[in-house]
C-alpha cells in the first residue's frame, strides 16, 4: 500500500463523525488508551449475522407446564444439527401464548443428545436478529422424549413471580445468560415450565436467542 492510499492513523476522543480514511485509536480525556466498549453489548455478533431468535410467525400450539421436575419429557428442544457451529445462548425462557397461567413460573433446562429434532414446530420461525440472509442451523420442536442421556440434568434458568396470569402478559426469561449456556454440535437444549395448573396455560420459547459460531469446546 502506498503512502498516498495508506489510512491515516491518529489518536483522539471517540467520535461518530470521523473523516473517511482515518482510523482513530480512541483515548480518554487524560490521554490514556481507552479500553471501555462503545458499541452496544452483543453488537458485533448481531452485525455479523450470527444471532438468531425464536419468533412466532403463524398459529402455534404451546405446551402445558408441569408441577414436578421433569425427567425425560422435554416440553421443548432447541436442537443444533451442525457439526461445526455451537449455539451460544444469551436469552432463555418461555412465553405464555394461550390460556391463563397459575401464579409463579420456573423454567428449567438441560443439555440433551438424542433424539435429534428433524423439523421446526409449525408456527415457529428462527429469525435473524439483523435481518441477515444467513440462515440459522437450529431446529425447535415440542413434546420430545429424551432418550440420551437417560437422566438429563435439569437446572433452573429463569423465574417469574409476576401476578399477571393473562395470555401474552406473562413470561419467564433470563436475559443475563450472555454466553453462559452453550449447545455443542449435534446436541440440544431441553426447556420445561414448572407452574401451577392455571386454566389451560400453554407456553412456547418465543424470544429465546443465541449466536451460532464455531467454538473450541473442551
Amino acid at each position: 500500500m502506498s503512502d498516498e492510499t495508506r489510512p491515516l492513523l491518529n489518536t483522539g476522543r471517540f467520535s461518530q463523525n470521523q473523516v473517511a480514511g482515518q482510523v482513530f485509536q480512541s483515548a480518554s480525556g487524560t490521554g490514556a488508551m481507552r479500553v471501555a466498549d462503545v458499541e452496544p453489548d452483543g453488537f458485533e455478533l448481531t452485525r455479523a449475522g450470527t444471532r438468531f431468535y425464536c419468533a412466532q410467525s403463524a398459529a402455534l400450539t404451546g405446551i402445558a407446564p408441569v408441577q414436578a421436575m421433569p425427567t425425560t419429557a422435554a416440553q421443548w428442544v432447541i436442537w443444533n444439527p451442525s457439526t461445526t457451529k455451537s449455539l451460544v445462548f444469551d436469552k432463555i425462557g418461555l412465553l405464555l401464548i394461550s390460556g391463563t397461567a397459575g401464579a409463579g413460573i420456573v423454567v428449567v433446562a438441560a443439555h440433551v443428545t438424542l433424539p435429534a429434532n428433524t423439523t421446526n414446530k409449525s408456527g415457529i420461525t428462527i429469525a435473524s436478529a439483523s435481518a441477515s440472509s444467513i440462515a440459522s442451523v437450529a431446529l425447535v420442536n415440542s413434546g420430545v422424549t429424551v432418550t440420551s442421556p437417560t437422566a438429563p440434568a435439569w437446572f433452573e434458568v429463569a423465574t417469574s413471580g409476576s401476578a399477571n396470569t393473562s395470555v401474552h402478559s406473562v413470561s419467564a426469561f433470563n436475559t443475563d445468560v450472555r454466553g453462559r449456556v452453550i449447545v455443542p454440535p449435534l446436541k440440544g437444549l431441553g426447556i420445561c415450565a414448572l407452574s401451577p395448573a392455571g386454566t389451560s396455560p400453554l407456553f412456547a420459547p418465543i424470544g429465546c436467542s443465541w449466536s451460532e459460531i464455531a467454538t473450541d469446546l473442551e
